[in-house]
């Protein structure tokens, strides 16, 4: 059965290649939301950091009956209050990829690079089951995008 997967990947693996063009345009799109993907790499670093805060800060300064409703509240706001930041970017990612690659490429770029992303690592893959795992989720990208 594990022989069936390999033959599955391999051919999957020579007959879904991006052409040059895609893989500039990919690159190029990368470049232009490298700033929205920083604001939500900082943003999921302060989620962690305000959880944090919330669970020792009202241990250490409030009294116990006050402290669990003031952690309780402070994780629930940091969790909000660093979500805006990442949907933010999501949403300014789909709109760059709708309005300036969609019209080129017909298709959604983060769609394309999450494709392109695990064919390469199917290709770089060292055991079976990572290349089984990206070839599966390869071809979900393929079949979002309708290709």
């Amino acid at each position: 059965m594990a022989m069936l997967y390999q033959m599955q990947v391999t051919s999957l693996d020579v007959n879904d290649k991006l052409d040059s063009k895609l893989e500039m345009l990919i690159d190029q799109f990368e470049k232009e939301v490298a700033p929205l993907d920083r604001w939500a790499r900082v943003s999921v670093i302060a989620t962690s950091a305000g959880v944090v805060a919330s669970v020792v800060l009202p241990l250490l300064l409030l009294s116990p009956a006050v402290a669990l409703y003031a952690t309780i509240g402070g994780i629930l706001a940091s969790i909000g209050l660093t979500r805006i930041p990442i949907l933010y970017s999501n949403y300014k990612k789909h709109e760059i990829s709708r309005t300036k690659y969609r019209p080129v490429t017909g298709v959604c770029m983060c769609d394309l690079y999450q494709y392109r992303t695990h064919l390469h690592k199917m290709e770089s893959a060292k055991t079976t089951g990572e290349r089984i795992r990206h070839s599966k989720l390869a071809s979900y990208y393929k079949q979002q995008m309708g290709l």
